[in-house]
């Protein structure tokens, strides 16, 4: 088939305003402070799905002073309008897009409304219009051996040019507010839901035509900068701070101090996401029996059971002057001690498994069977049965690995993982 193409891209923007970009120029003790970029492109599976950016910020590498982030989109639309009658026909064709991202430091979401109008496209005759009895009446025959009854672009959104003219994405940053660096820190990826609502219309004075939308391709680009103060605040050498699972529900923390001093308060701190601390007890400091000697110090953290993944651990020390320091923060991983919320077996599996739930589904389900850098390799969509087990059977076979399954409630968008092996 013979296409008068056009290539034209769009890039979504989104930008905040950046009052509170990072204006230290130096950390903790005189240190520069450091920054790194990761990046990550994938391509859409359908027009409602999910992007995960494996790249959060390790707090194993320092204190996150900064975020910035970028969200661009190349996207891709084949159109096609055929005319069905015996005359030429000049036709208004209209193409509508929408796209909305929402996620992490994305606030309230993007946005992009698209609509790009060909005002006078003519349209041969077709030598074999459909009559007016068929059904529907303008069913297309097929389209003569010129294709002079057909017209067909490759469309988007307007982009910019370079020099040379070729179409290249736009990019804007945005600058993450404080109060989210906690959605970007520790464990997991970046979760961003992406949903694209498109429409063809052609508009012709006595004209019977098909069209449609032959295809939609969207690919998109997160780029995230982190800036950050390297974690190597105490001096090495004088204390050593380490963090051990004795079992499921408690975990052993223990510190070394060389030189020791008196006045000084240990605060053992934990946290969730590698960002957000709080206090869970606190020791004075011990004089040693001489001034060679070391001091080891043990404290013992009884693990939440709501608590899951990894718990991150650093050591707050406060002086008799009122100094604070804090150690590096380490980290142990614990299972979640509560019922889980979704349950898949057998596992390992095949080609089909059970979803057991821990309350009824009311509502449809979206199943995806994600791999593990987080791309989705298979999605299926469940009706409610009114109970909380459903049957769930992959249409290929899959090669053998570490998956997850993500349910998505299509009614309330919550959602249920659970970890799966397939052999």
């Amino acid at each position: 088939m013979r296409l008068r193409i056009l290539r034209i891209c769009f890039v979504i923007v989104y930008a905040l305003l950046n009052w509170n970009k990072v204006s230290l120029a130096q950390c903790p003790g005189g240190g520069p402070l450091q920054t790194v970029t990761y990046n990550y492109t994938t391509n859409l599976a359908s027009l409602t799905d999910v992007v995960y950016s494996p790249y959060k910020f390790d707090p194993a590498m320092g204190t996150l002073m900064g975020v910035d982030l970028t969200v661009s989109t190349l996207g891709y639309a084949l159109l096609e309008v055929i005319n069905d009658v015996g005359a030429s026909i000049t036709y208004k064709i209209t193409y509508f897009r929408t796209d909305y991202i929402t996620g992490p430091g994305l606030g309230s979401g993007i946005v992009l409304d698209t609509m790009i109008v060909f005002p006078n496209i003519d349209i041969g005759a077709s030598d074999n219009p459909a009559v007016p009895s068929s059904d529907p009446p303008w069913k297309s025959n097929g389209i003569n051996a010129d294709y002079s009854n057909y017209w067909g672009t490759i469309q988007a959104a307007p982009v910019h040019e370079d020099e040379d003219g070729n179409a290249t994405p736009r990019s804007f940053s945005q600058t993450i507010a404080p109060s989210d660096f906690g959605l970007f820190t520790g464990p997991g990826p970046l979760i961003y839901n992406y949903d694209v609502v498109a429409s063809l219309l052609a508009q012709g004075i006595g004209g019977r035509y098909t069209q449609r939308i032959v295809t939609l391709n969207t690919e998109v680009t997160i780029s995230t900068t982190y800036t950050y103060c390297p974690m190597s605040i105490l001096p090495e050498g004088k204390l050593t701070f380490s963090a051990r699972k004795t079992d499921n529900s408690n975990i052993a923390l223990s510190w070394i101090k060389e030189k020791e001093e008196t006045g000084i308060t240990y605060i053992p701190e934990v946290s969730i996401n590698g960002y957000d601390f709080s206090s869970i007890g606190a020791m004075e400091s011990q004089q040693p029996a001489s001034a060679g000697t070391v001091v080891k110090y043990e404290f013992d953290y009884a693990v939440p059971k709501s608590a899951g993944g990894k718990l991150y651990f650093r050591l707050k020390q406060t002086d008799a002057r009122g100094k604070v320091q804090y150690s590096a923060i380490t980290s142990v991983t614990v299972e979640n001690l509560q019922e889980l919320a979704l349950t898949v077996f057998p596992n390992p599996a095949d080609r089909q498994v059970n979803l057991q739930f821990n309350s009824i589904q009311k509502h449809g389900l979206q199943a995806d069977l994600v791999n593990s850098v987080g791309q989705i390799v298979e999605r299926n969509h469940i009706a409610p049965n009114g109970s909380q087990q459903y049957a769930l059977t992959f249409t290929k076979k899959h090669q053998p690995g570490i998956y997850f399954i993500r349910v998505t409630n299509t009614a309330t968008r919550t959602q249920y993982t659970s970890r799966l092996m397939i052999r």
